[in-house]
């Protein structure tokens, strides 16, 4: 038996309580357990650091200040007057513009660029409607996960899932071809929160109205609005999603994230004061923490230990259906604990082999595989989308798994029909 994985999923469960209660701040929980594993050495303590200060931290906090942008120059005031002038103020109208431009732009740009970059428009417009700004953000969030499955490079754990299946001499799919799952799925996510979903989301307005406040204040330099300082961070914002969407090696989404903030401070576009205050530390704290938890459920035979279950549930002669939902649950499952990344990088080289073995469609399995990893519904630490909502919305563990655990079984029946029928097994 793997002691060390056994551990690792101790320590994980525990977590996961303290996530579930709140009893400790979620940063400190991440944080905690992160410290905890490389104590025990599960993982080298410089591992726990090197989280801290990785590409995804950066990437973050660079959108947080280019996201806060928005709001010192004018920008999401302008739009947000617009788009309500659109959809009306009501609930619906403002919901349904969310989502179709969160699913949108999040099937071409990074999820979480997409989120920073909503997140102060998004707040504007419920805060001038008079309507919850919480009840958006959840949407907004899951939207941008739900659209990154409209397009093979919408997320970067489908590039990692497709690269990982064509190095095993396997030919998986074209750019657009991931969205005859994708749409249908997205179409069914409209419905769904139009409907049973709105209900689901939590009552009333639970946002943090003193962040809010001083989040969508404008720069402390200027109380007047600048159309020059607009357009110039209009500009570098569209420079930065496009340059995103590309994608080139040479130019990494965080690379492009943090020169597009330096040129926002720079530009004086934005103070350095401000930018600073636009960072969301804790946030940085839980991805940082759940970073290196991650490496934990990889380095230590967690995650293999968990697919060796899977294998001895299938028995000798598996359904070929059971595989597809086994394979469906686990990697939402592991999605919410891990990255999407880190989870695709863990499932993907142990599940399509043992589809080879057992003659089912590995390509089929692939699609699976990206469409469940883009489903982190269940807790605010799945993806970074999530947690970038938590402060401003002030929202609990509860906020996101009572939806998500309907939409989670939406994605998982819409998949169980689309796959197999596209892709037959």
């Amino acid at each position: 038996m793997n002691i060390e994985a056994i551990i690792t999923l101790v320590v994980l469960a525990i977590m996961v309580f303290f996530f579930v209660t709140e009893r400790i701040p979620l940063a400190v929980t991440s944080v905690t357990g992160a410290l905890v594993l490389a104590s025990l050495g599960i993982i080298d303590k410089s591992v726990v650091f090197e989280s801290m200060g990785g590409s995804t931290i950066v990437l973050l906090a660079a959108m947080m200040i280019i996201g806060s942008a928005l709001f010192h120059t004018g920008i999401a005031e302008t739009l947000s007057i617009g788009i309500t002038k659109i959809t009306g103020t009501s609930e619906n109208g403002i919901m349904i513009a969310v989502v179709l431009v969160a699913l949108l732009l999040s099937s071409i740009a990074s999820g979480l660029g997409v989120v920073a970059m909503m997140l102060p428009i998004v707040i504007a417009m419920s805060m001038k409607a008079n309507i919850s700004v919480s009840r958006q953000l959840i949407p907004l969030s899951f939207a941008a996960s739900v659209g990154g499955n409209l397009t093979l490079a919408g997320a970067a754990s489908n590039v990692s899932t497709a690269g990982l299946i064509e190095d095993m001499g396997i030919s998986f799919i074209s750019f657009f071809e991931i969205g005859k799952v994708g749409i249908p799925i997205a179409i069914l996510f409209l419905i769904y929160f139009l409907t049973i979903g709105k209900k689901a989301l939590t009552k009333g307005d639970t946002s943090n109205h003193d962040y809010l406040e001083e989040y969508t204040h404008k720069s402390s330099e200027s109380n007047v609005f600048s159309p020059a300082k607009a357009i110039i961070a209009g500009v570098i914002l569209v420079a930065v999603l496009i340059a995103m969407a590309i994608n080139h090696d040479s130019f990494p989404m965080y690379f492009v994230a943090a020169v597009g903030a330096i040129l926002l401070i720079l530009t004086r576009c934005m103070s350095e004061k401000d930018a600073i205050k636009s960072i969301d530390w804790p946030t940085l704290f839980i991805v940082g923490g759940m970073s290196a938890v991650s490496k934990a459920m990889t380095d230590s035979g967690a995650g293999t230990l968990i697919a060796d279950g899977v294998v001895q549930v299938l028995g000798e002669e598996p359904n070929k259906l059971l595989f597809l939902f086994l394979v469906l649950v686990i990697t939402m499952l592991l999605t919410n604990m891990m990255m999407n990344t880190s989870t695709v990088l863990l499932v993907t080289p142990l599940l399509i082999p043992i589809a080879v073995t057992i003659d089912v469609n590995p390509v089929a399995i692939g699609i699976a595989i990206c469409v469940a990893a883009s489903a982190p519904f269940l807790t605010p630490v799945g993806s970074g989308t999530n947690t970038l909502i938590i402060k401003p919305g002030n929202l609990s563990f509860r906020d996101f798994f009572i939806p998500g655990i309907g939409l989670s079984a939406v994605v998982l029946v819409g998949s169980m029909m689309l796959i197999p029928l596209f892709w037959p097994l």
